[in-house]
């Protein structure tokens, strides 16, 4: 409940709506408000809803996947275009994220910008071409993997997301997500997604990305590097994923340990690459 909000204001231009928030310490954007809602801060003393800001589009075009920040989920999962981008790797990802109740209210903004560990929508995004749109309150457009890696300090300084365009892959091209779960429509403990283009056989672009093992997200550079202009087994996979995931200091908690999750990490990252890499194939 927010039971401590005296002032409700509901701004018709991103740049009042930054600059209401950045003005008081005690204010917050209110999209879908799941989070605002369930988190509850007894110090809240202004919403900023973001409903009149037109940032709930959803576009499709010959060279680009737009979508808002207060886009819901449920409308990634239902808009045609998002099947048509990486063998539908955004729609596969945000089925994870939260039930269909909660898809229909939670934004994609919101829940980039709260996203936790093992993130589906944010491990999806990360293997993509993608471009985070933001206001300060003059509007910033930075990759995604920078988005993710300042998230925090964007945070603190009371940015607001606005909008993600995702660039069309090539034809050559196949992406794929791994889970593993407590059950098969629970969140993910650990999830993986891979993304390759292929040029004469060899894969010429190699993305990979995990979920639940560190603090956020977060890109395998190395294994990319070793992987890319290689013919692509199974245990090549395996090697090249060792390296890299022995750097990352795995989280733990009541959902699973630090030696699980790493030894879950192996595993779905590899079967995504291998995933990828045999669609990709097939698809050419």
């Amino acid at each position: 409940m927010l039971r401590s909000v005296k002032h409700y204001r509901r701004p018709e231009s991103v740049e009042d709506a930054v600059a209401l928030v950045q003005s008081n310490h005690n204010a917050a954007y209110l999209a879908g408000g799941a989070w605002t809602v369930a988190r509850g801060d007894p110090a809240l003393e202004m919403v900023v809803d973001l409903q009149d800001l037109g940032l709930n589009f959803v576009e499709s075009t010959l060279e680009e996947l737009r979508f808002g920040a207060m886009a819901s989920l449920q409308a990634i999962i239902d808009h045609p275009g998002t099947s048509e981008v990486a063998d539908g790797l955004l729609r596969q990802a945000v089925h994870y994220v939260q039930s269909r109740n909660l898809r229909e209210q939670g934004t994609v903004g919101g829940t980039l910008m709260t996203a936790g560990s093992e993130d589906p929508l944010t491990t999806a995004l990360l293997v993509l071409d993608v471009e985070t749109h933001y206001a300060d309150p003059v509007e910033h457009r930075a990759p995604f993997m920078s988005f993710v890696a300042y998230r925090d300090r964007l945070i603190s300084t009371r940015v607001l997301l606005t909008e993600l365009s995702i660039k069309r892959p090539s034809a050559r091209s196949a992406a794929a997500f791994e889970v593993v779960g407590r059950s098969p429509k629970d969140k993910p403990i650990v999830c993986a997604a891979a993304f390759l283009s292929v040029s004469e056989g060899l894969p010429e672009v190699v993305r990979i990305a995990v979920g639940g093992l560190a603090d956020r997200p977060v890109r395998l550079h190395k294994t990319e590097h070793v992987l890319r202009g290689q013919l692509l087994g199974s245990d090549r996979i395996a090697r090249a994923l060792s390296p890299a995931l022995s750097e990352i200091e795995p989280i733990s908690d009541y959902r699973g340990s630090a030696e699980y999750r790493l030894a879950m990490a192996e595993v779905v990252c590899r079967r995504a690459v291998v995933g990828a890499w045999q669609r990709a194939r097939r698809e050419r």
